[in-house]
């Protein structure tokens, strides 16, 4: 009973916050995108003898795009929504702490948010406009897995260990920061016309503002409504018969 309502409560938070998520997307981060994907120099080398790039897909702009944008944000939502949940409801049965609801939810809504977004984005992570030129993909992701369950560790031994071992969670979140200065680096573009540079920076800064301020609405609206949730579908399956 506890695992039916743990997937019905998730569906229902990840497609709200998956869909309002989705609706700021539209309105505020694809349109920096498209002004930026006009910078974006095309690539002619292609073997079109290869079948790896002759089956490559992605949406057509306009409706398909914004319909596969939003299912993925819903998809996205849902497996965000599926670990809190699961994390808030072995919280309430095992620990002492006060049983999680909506308010108690924005904390973890917080705390995801630096994990996801700030700690990747103070190493150097940040979210970046089409075009630009970044390190490697599997370092980077290796970095940002790093940075993610470093924070969600850190933050868990603050919360939940005794006063005298709350330094050693300060220090495990301080730690992707201390070894990932490398990873800091001038922002550089594909497209390397000046006019271009200076339009994709601005665009840029944009991008990372606008970003920003998604995430935070994302992982607010995520944990409030986890909490409301786990309150409403959840507890009563806790109580003791």
């Amino acid at each position: 009973m506890i695992f039916r309502n743990i997937i019905f409560a998730a569906i229902l938070v990840g497609v709200v916050s998956g869909l309002i998520y989705g609706v700021f997307q539209q309105i505020q981060l694809s349109p920096i995108i498209y002004a930026a994907e006009k910078f974006e120099v095309n690539n002619e080398a292609v073997d079109h003898h290869d079948p790896i790039t002759q089956i490559a897909w992605s949406p057509e702009n306009g409706t398909e795009r914004i319909v596969w944008t939003l299912f993925a944000n819903i998809l996205t939502g849902i497996s965000f929504a599926l670990v809190m949940i699961s994390l808030m409801t072995v919280h309430n049965l095992k620990s002492n702490k006060p049983k999680v609801d909506a308010v108690q939810g924005i904390g973890w809504g917080a705390v995801g948010l630096l994990a996801i977004f700030v700690a990747p984005a103070l190493i150097g992570l940040q979210p970046e406009v089409p075009g630009t030129v970044a390190a490697a993909l599997e370092h980077r992701q290796t970095w940002w897995l790093f940075a993610v369950v470093a924070t969600v560790l850190g933050a868990a031994v603050l919360y939940y260990a005794p006063l005298k071992l709350k330094a050693i969670g300060i220090a495990i979140i301080l730690l992707p920061q201390m070894a990932a200065s490398s990873l800091h680096a001038q922002l550089s573009f594909e497209n390397t016309d000046p006019v271009a540079v200076a339009a994709l920076n601005e665009l840029g800064q944009q991008f990372y503002s606008m970003a920003a301020i998604g995430t935070a609405l994302f992982f607010i609206i995520l944990g409030a409504g986890s909490g409301f949730a786990v309150k409403k579908y959840i507890n009563l399956e806790l109580q003791p018969v």
